[in-house]
């Protein structure tokens, strides 16, 4: 099997542990390199999925879709994700559009199953934000208020079709370290939907190029402008006489009261010490992923890459989650 014969099954595996059967385009799109040096083209891509006899003896197609042998069931898996994800972002527009008020906040990012169009019934709404520089305790707080007021905000068993606050960083510090193919692959699907300062999300695609070490073809030209939401003038301007409010010294110290607050909570919280998840808590970058799907979504893509004859060196490793027995140095409650 070629290097790009290679990378062709492993993606297609990759999103088989999704129960996600991917079209020709998107095969290509997020194909999994194996090889950086080889000059890869859609029509090189589509050429070997309808023509090449060893990916025919473990990928089927139908539809339009490709999947691996004996998985064709999940067409119709697909199909009705994306009926209920449309249905998701319906009911979700509102408050993200509501978001835009808040003092500080520069960019709203769709992302995990929703972005990629995945999410099932009970799923929730994950969002990653971009605050401005200095700020960003200040924005997490008011944007946590104003979600909990409009009975949106995700805690507890409450999850279905609630909005999940789980990634802020700022317009400073736009680059997520924390590398791997499944951080990678999750990435690749992000979706701004509201860009208060423009062009900060191509700076975010920029600043995240280590994406083009595990896939061929990122930043995507493909901005989600379905999703975006058209940005209001007068919560332009209200958020702008916010911001000139707590701007000063004022804010200074509202920041730094409500990062004791919140950092106290935080500290307290036991599943910010569980292992196998990640949370990072400092004032430049705040994540809250105690419980990721990293670590198995991984695992079951390596089983399934060596039962497909994979090497050894092709088995991917995580991006650096809580081991056993305690956390790492991510978090700074100075």
């Amino acid at each position: 099997m070629t290097s790009l014969e290679k990378s062709i099954l492993a993606t297609v595996a990759y999103y088989d542990v999704l129960d996600r059967p991917l079209t020709g385009w998107e095969v290509f799109k997020y194909l999994i390199l194996k090889n950086r040096e080889l000059a890869i083209g859609l029509k090189e891509v589509l050429t070997l999925l309808g023509n090449s006899d060893e990916l025919d003896k473990f990928i089927g197609q139908n539809n339009g879709f490709y999947f691996l042998k004996n998985r064709g069931n999940i067409i119709a898996e697909r199909i009705e994700r994306q009926k209920i994800s449309a249905q998701k972002w319906k009911k979700s527009k509102l408050a993200v559009k509501l978001l835009q008020m808040v003092p500080f906040i520069r960019l709203v990012i769709l992302s995990g199953s929703l972005a990629m169009d995945n999410a099932k019934k009970n799923s929730d709404i994950d969002l990653l934000i971009v605050a401005k520089s200095g700020r960003i305790w200040t924005c997490r707080a008011l944007v946590s208020l104003l979600v909990h007021l409009l009975g949106k905000r995700r805690h507890g068993a409450l999850t279905k079709d609630r909005l999940c606050l789980n990634h802020y960083l700022t317009d400073k510090s736009l680059k997520i370290p924390f590398q791997s193919l499944y951080n990678a692959q999750t990435y690749a699907h992000l979706t701004p939907v509201l860009e208060i300062e423009n062009g900060l999300y191509r700076q975010f695609q920029k600043q995240n190029n280590w994406l083009n070490d595990y896939l061929l073809f990122y930043p995507s030209e493909n901005k989600g402008y379905l999703k975006k939401i058209q940005l209001s003038r007068l919560a332009a301007f209200l958020r702008k006489l916010r911001e000139f409010i707590l701007d000063g010294k004022l804010g200074d110290k509202l920041e730094l009261f409500l990062k004791k607050i919140q950092a106290e909570r935080i500290k307290k919280d036991p599943l910010t010490y569980r292992a196998g998840g990640r949370v990072v808590v400092d004032d430049s970058q705040l994540e809250f992923h105690p419980d990721s799907p990293e670590k198995n979504i991984l695992e079951k893509y390596n089983r399934k890459i060596k039962r497909l004859g994979f090497d050894e060196t092709d088995l991917e490793k995580d991006s650096g989650l809580t081991p056993p027995g305690g956390v790492d140095n991510l978090i700074n409650f100075d």
